[in-house]
């Protein structure tokens, strides 16, 4: 984390951490969440603390340390108090007491229920991870008066004071390595055919013989906050467009009711998870999700084949049996089974150190801090009404899950929302967003969907920012289907026009192919000309049924892509059969969309938009 504070006549910046890893580090989507909620309330706590030294904060701006909102590793504060020593020392011990509550606190929810003579943690252990997890560090040069200047000054100071690490000893236990950080080691004590304790741990999350440190024990365990699986808001499209027929509705309520006696009766077998009770938007949860609080993994094609369904058989055979037949009750009533794919949306904003840089007044860094942590509290919301989850929204940073239907729309709306409260701010290298969106199989490990997020945001910056990157990477594996383009290109209202064409067959699947074939045939030597009119020659093949040809305007649709790919491919010393390529990855984005959306949803998510808007 990092922050300023000027005390009389200094000014100061703290740094907290670890942030990557510690996120990373997680094996269920609520995990993921936490990790970035809980350096956020560290955050808050430091941030708190300044205050109650009478700090007036600049970044993050005071209203973020309000509501529910998360705020981002940096901190700007101007401080009156007799020693910047005294005042940091006091924010850093309010975020260690903040961190110990929460591990009591989470010994004590796993301890709840079990007799005293199951000790299922070494505390010993545990609270000295706890105590060694904090990286905290801080620097701070006098004022003067050049706002500009010093602030840059104690950046640099800060920089060089975290390269300067902190190497405590550590004396360690020669017990096996956490599950999830493979620096630590495990906390949990070992009780083999333990039925009670392994139902026990299972109820709360945990696996049976997981290995887990301290705070991979503190995630699952800590705040109670319902957060669906990575699963459910890959489903939710299917149930959104099955929930419009009645008879899918009562059938989804008795598969609920078969869910959730498995989950009672069973929780170790590891078949259904249920998403926490929610009332209020607070929770950042979209509220049909309600309808089906369950993680929906038994709704996947194949799954009574995975070994989830087969422990349960083995342990309640008649359960597992009037779970199948529910379960393949309600399919029946759709025309095919959910698709299996969820969007992961990252954004960033651009430019945005060059316009703090500029800042020569303390004043004109309070504004852009207060629009910095509107967008950060509303972008919650846009990912809500997009049917969404956000997993962190906190200065110009945003991860959140999607379905396919609605990925796009909300990256728009991410991007016009960002524009109007942060792009405003200044005429000369305007701060943008750039969005990068990765969709892959539900089930994937979290973490290596993480990375193709990161990806796809890298590549939505380059090579001019201000971009939209969208990549998807099948089940199957292969070379992934990537799209990149800037935003004043328009792409979203394109993309939804070729999605709807190749829906009503007015685009053949194989198109995008036929161009990707003439690149290939001709290398890249080929000049725009005669690239231009492969590409109309390919474009007027009777490739649709019935041997029809592409309507005019989807072929000058297509025609005007490639325009516009090549101005740009130009500007960026690039070739015409490269511009070539992107249209045929623009096509087969568009034909891989239409095959693995809901139609209903897909056509119905502008009027949804448009009711949210008003």
């Amino acid at each position: 984390m990092k922050g300023v504070i000027v005390v009389g006549e200094y000014l100061g910046s703290i740094s907290l951490g670890p942030v990557q890893d510690f996120v990373q580090a997680a094996r269920r989507t609520r995990d993921l969440w936490f990790g970035s909620h809980f350096l956020s309330e560290v955050s808050k706590r430091v941030a708190e603390s300044l205050v109650a030294d009478s700090a007036e904060l600049i970044f993050p701006h005071p209203d973020s340390l309000r509501g529910t909102q998360a705020i981002s590793n940096k901190i700007l504060a101007v401080v009156e108090a007799d020693s910047v020593r005294h005042v940091v020392k006091r924010a850093r011990d309010a975020a260690l007491t903040y961190l110990r509550r929460i591990a009591k606190d989470t010994l004590q929810k796993l301890q709840d229920g079990l007799p005293p003579s199951r000790d299922v943690v070494d505390e010993d252990l545990f609270f000295r991870q706890v105590d060694d997890f904090l990286e905290f560090y801080a620097a701070w040069v006098p004022v003067t008066g050049v706002y500009e200047r010093d602030r840059k000054r104690v950046e640099a100071l800060l920089a060089a004071r975290k390269t300067v690490r902190n190497f405590e000893p550590n004396p360690g236990k020669p017990v096996v390595k956490s599950s999830l950080d493979g620096a630590r080691e495990s906390v949990m004590r070992v009780y083999p055919g333990d039925e009670i304790l392994e139902r026990r741990l299972r109820s709360k999350g945990i696996r049976v013989g997981e290995a887990l440190d301290a705070m991979g024990l503190i995630k699952p365990l800590s705040v109670h906050r319902p957060y669906p699986s990575v699963v459910r808001v890959a489903v939710d499209s299917w149930i959104r467009a099955g929930l419009l027929d009645e008879s899918f509705r009562a059938q989804l309520r008795r598969t609920s009711d078969v869910l959730q006696m498995v989950a009672d009766k069973v929780p170790e077998a590891d078949v259904v998870s249920r998403m926490a009770e929610f009332h209020t938007a607070a929770s950042h949860v979209p509220s049909d999700y309600q309808e089906f609080p369950y993680d929906g993994k038994v709704l996947l094609e194949g799954f009574f084949e995975q070994e989830e369904f087969k422990q349960l058989a083995a342990r309640d055979g008649e359960l597992a049996r009037v779970l199948k037949d529910e379960v393949t009750r309600l399919q029946k009533l759709r025309p095919h089974a959910p698709h299996p794919y969820l969007a992961v949306l990252m954004a960033d904003g651009d430019r945005m150190g060059v316009q703090i840089d500029r800042m020569q007044r303390v004043e004109n860094h309070k504004d852009f801090s207060a629009r910095v942590s509107e967008f950060a509290r509303r972008a919650q919301d846009v990912i809500v009404e997009h049917h969404g989850v956000p997993v962190y929204a906190g200065g110009d940073d945003v991860l959140a899950f999607l379905p396919l239907e609605t990925c796009l729309q909300a990256a728009d709306a991410l991007r016009t929302l960002f524009e109007s409260l942060v792009g405003t701010i200044a005429t000369q290298d305007k701060p943008s967003l750039s969005v990068g969106i990765a969709i892959g199989y539900c089930r994937e490990d979290l973490g290596y969907l993480r990375q193709l997020a990161q990806q796809a945001e890298h590549e939505a910056k380059e090579p001019d920012r201000n971009g939209l990157c969208v990549w998807v990477q099948t089940r199957s594996g292969g070379d992934p289907i990537r799209v990149r383009c800037r935003w004043d290109e328009d792409p979203v209202p394109r993309m939804e026009r070729l999605v709807t064409w190749h829906q009503k067959a007015e685009v053949a699947h194989a198109t995008g192919y036929a161009l990707e074939g003439v690149a290939r045939l001709y290398g890249r030597k080929a000049s725009k000309d005669i690239v231009a009119g492969e590409l109309r020659r390919a474009l007027r093949r009777r490739t649709l049924p019935g041997e029809r040809q592409l309507a005019d305007e989807v072929v000058k649709e297509i025609e005007s892509l490639f325009a516009s790919r090549l101005q740009a491919h130009e500007a960026h010393a690039g070739d015409a059969m490269a511009a070539l390529e992107v249209c045929a990855s623009w096509l087969k984005l568009g034909h891989w969309f239409a095959s693995h959306t809901e139609p209903a949803i897909w056509n119905s998510r502008g009027r949804a938009h448009e009711e949210v808007g008003t």
